[in-house]
């Protein structure tokens, strides 16, 4: 039996995810079998590691946990109302290098991301995550703009 498509969709709950959630959806005929999907969130750290270091461990951990479920819960609830598999995953760090480590690790078959996220400029042709994400990853990549 053959496995289905492993998608990964990185969500940062800007217009630009919500387009490739929405165009994922539309498109869920594409695959002879619905595909399984990875929803992942990368939350940039906190300031600086001196800010960080005055912070505790469950502190911060709580405000990660927090911030990822609210961009989280919107994608998984759409995903899993379609009937679509879904694993989430939360990371903390640089999003463009979390997002092709983890496509690796994860041997995901296929990105479909958002052009833009929260910090792209609308006269920028590509936003700097998913141009990065490009330039280094080995994984094909679909990005929805």
């Amino acid at each position: 039996m053959e496995q289905p498509v492993r998608l990964l969709l990185p969500v940062d709950g800007s217009a630009f995810t919500k387009r490739a959630l929405d165009f994922l959806l539309d498109r869920l005929t594409w695959w002879r079998e619905p595909p399984r999907v990875d929803l992942l969130h990368v939350e940039p750290p906190v300031g600086t590691a001196l800010a960080r270091s005055y912070l505790s461990r469950e502190v911060l951990d709580s405000y990660y946990a927090e911030q990822s479920e609210r961009v989280l819960a919107p994608a998984q609830a759409a995903l899993q109302g379609a009937g679509l598999d879904v694993l989430v995953h939360r990371q903390v760090g640089e999003a463009s290098r979390r997002i092709v480590e983890f496509s690796l690790e994860h041997q995901n078959d296929l990105i479909v991301m958002g052009s833009h996220g929260h910090t792209a400029l609308g006269s920028v042709a590509l936003g700097s995550v998913a141009t990065k994400v490009l330039a280094s990853c080995r994984v094909p990549v679909l990005i929805v703009r």
